[in-house]
């Protein structure tokens, strides 16, 4: 029985994800000696995570010596500055709310997961109208380690009090996936091709969030 719906935010409900995969790659190259030897690939580890974990790639990426402390204080500055721009409702995938209506229709929660500090998410939430169709957001700044560790998913089951095998998640990471999948959880990948991310270990993967309505009708109406 299909009763909660829990979505990541960032590569998800706003396409930001690439957007933060462009900046990180160019902070990387600040501090980098030899930044025309990094491929693709090696920045690909960047990709969903948050924080000290964060911060860990992009020490190993650079080679530079600064702290863990001192790239996190300066790539939150550096990120500041190039937000500013960002018009969320440009990035929101608006077909998202017909799920959302959906899921309320049929007595399905629905909860939110993101790497970015929880006053950031009501802001990005709040700016795209769609705050209050949630019944529980969840930040990574709460957690000591970030996906893929699978606290953050465990932690929403718990306080929602579903079972495991009652839901259903929509990532874009290969660290998202790799949560979901490490709590138990079904997993809708949303597909990324302009990233190089692993999304094999998703039990679906579609294209946009029609495709992904399709497939949450699909397994409500197969109980």
């Amino acid at each position: 029985m299909l009763q909660l719906l829990v979505c990541d935010m960032d590569g998800v409900i706003v396409d930001t994800e690439y957007l933060d995969f462009q900046l990180q790659q160019a902070f990387v190259c600040l501090f980098s000696s030899s930044p025309n030897e990094l491929s693709q690939q090696d920045f690909s580890i960047l990709v969903g995570k948050s924080y000290t974990a964060l911060y860990r790639c992009i020490k190993q990426l650079s080679q530079t010596s600064l702290s863990l402390e001192t790239i996190g204080h300066q790539l939150e500055k550096f990120a500041a500055e190039k937000y500013q721009e960002v018009n969320y409702q440009e990035l929101f995938r608006k077909d998202i709310v017909q799920i959302l209506l959906y899921a309320r229709k049929n007595h399905i929660k629905v909860a939110l997961v993101s790497s970015f500090r929880y006053q950031h998410i009501i802001e990005v939430l709040t700016s795209c109208g769609i705050k209050e169709y949630f019944d529980l957001i969840v930040s990574g700044e709460d957690f000591a380690e970030s996906k893929p560790n699978p606290a953050i998913y465990q932690v929403i089951l718990e306080k929602l009090d579903i079972n495991v095998g009652n839901a259903v998640a929509i990532e874009n990471s290969f660290c998202g996936i790799a949560a979901v999948k490490s709590a138990g959880l079904k997993i809708i990948a949303y597909e990324e091709k302009r990233i190089p991310v692993d999304q094999s270990q998703a039990d679906m993967v579609a294209k946009d969030m029609i495709e992904i309505f399709s497939i949450l009708q699909t397994l409500k109406e197969s109980e």
